[in-house]
């Protein structure tokens, strides 16, 4: 999912029909497309998935462990801006509930202006902690192959008697000549090498 240039869809999750009737006056006011509210029951991932909302919110007067663990696992299946708004002030409860992947935690009235900036900081931080996660498995998967295309410089210059930058330049003429990257070929050397020292 990714930040949407239109208008924002948003999803209300709750219970309390009261605070769910405040919240989507509140949202429609501020020109939000809001979809008809979900209580919290069974099945309502896959609806989710079908409605595919760019934010959720969440009504839940005291969330406990099911229904924080429920969260959880909605935000790996569906990713995006989560808010929580609850009654429970305790630190464990928000601490847990940041864990599980939600956005910002809200307790206290709801006011139009306040339910927006909430909303506002839901979609930075998520999409700013998204970018955090994007770059730190980059920089995982640049350190694993340049820890396979040294292997591989290793082994072909082993093989052919040469020095590691000749080996290099092999490699590269390799990625060129097949249209691959690098990484690609070094780990195709490497797994043939494997083959035929188990054949052995």
């Amino acid at each position: 999912m990714g930040a949407s240039t239109s208008t924002p869809s948003v999803l209300i999750i709750d219970n309390n029909p009261e605070r769910a009737t405040s919240l989507v006056q509140i949202l429609e006011a501020s020109r939000y497309n809001v979809a008809v509210p979900l209580r919290l029951q069974e099945g309502l991932a896959d609806r989710v998935s079908r409605i595919k909302p760019d934010i959720i919110l969440i009504g839940v007067d005291f969330p406990g462990h099911e229904i924080l663990d429920w969260v959880a696992a909605l935000h790996e299946d569906y990713p995006c801006p989560t808010v929580m708004f609850s009654r429970d002030e305790r630190t464990e409860t928000i601490q847990a509930a940041t864990r599980a992947g939600v956005s910002a935690y809200a307790v206290g009235k709801l006011t139009g202006a306040r339910v927006k900036t909430i909303i506002e900081a839901a979609v930075a931080r998520f999409y700013e902690f998204r970018a955090l996660q994007q770059e730190l498995e980059k920089t995982k998967t640049n350190l694993a192959e340049r820890k396979i295309i040294e292997r591989a410089k290793e082994l072909v210059a082993q093989q052919r008697g040469c020095n590691e930058a000749q080996a290099y330049q092999i490699l590269r003429k390799m990625a060129m000549n097949r249209r691959k990257r690098l990484a690609e070929v070094s780990q195709d050397i490497l797994s043939i090498a494997e083959v035929l020292t188990n054949k052995l």
